[in-house]
């Protein structure tokens, strides 16, 4: 987590410099409604495993949901063009899982952040961008004995935006990859030019 606040911090820093070699620099930030992509089988996969260790059944279920936030800075490089550099909080994914034999109610909460790179084309009301994300989640997995939290993984992957907006104000899509999965993003978002 230290080397992505340094990125953050260094960001930051080169976009105040910035306004000297471009015409336009500004700030952003806004909310995120996440889509994890778990399905009925990675569902079930987890009652399995549970099943394996010797409770007599298990389900679990999940709304697939969570709400984020990014904030960061773009710079304007060209005409149309900008590249963007930020914080998103991939928000929680929440699981809850019942299990008889004996009877437990396990509650698993796993966590995100990155930091994001991307380079960003709009025009007339519309924008699309494509970047790389360094990413880093964990979990905790909480019973009636107690909880435990756990480092789930990092890496870097690319990223994609599309969508409507004004000069301030942007709803889109995001979709994020993760090593051999996927989340994707609605975004409400605000930027302040200076």
């Amino acid at each position: 987590m230290t080397l992505k606040k340094l990125f953050v911090f260094t960001f930051i820093l080169l976009s105040t410099q910035v306004k000297v070699y471009s015409a336009e620099t500004y700030m952003f930030g806004g909310a995120k409604i996440f889509n994890y992509g778990i399905e009925k089988s990675d569902l079930q996969e987890i009652n399995t495993s549970l099943v394996a260790l010797g409770f007599s059944s298990s389900a679990s279920s999940t709304d697939n949901t969570g709400i984020g936030f990014d904030i960061g800075f773009g710079a304007e490089i060209a005409p149309n063009f900008s590249i963007e550099g930020g914080y998103v909080n991939y928000g929680t994914l929440e699981i809850k899982t019942n299990t008889t034999g004996p009877t437990e109610n396990i509650k698993t909460e796993i966590t995100g952040d990155g930091v994001t790179g991307a380079v960003k084309f709009n025009q007339e009301g519309y924008y699309v961008k494509a970047g790389m994300h360094s990413w880093d989640f964990s979990g905790t997995v909480s019973t009636s004995q107690g909880s435990s939290s756990d480092a789930l993984g990092s890496g870097t992957d690319p990223f994609f935006g599309i969508g409507l907006g004004s000069e301030q104000l942007e709803f889109g899509y995001e979709y994020y990859a993760i090593e051999d999965g996927n989340i994707s993003a609605l975004t409400l978002r605000f930027a302040h030019k200076f």
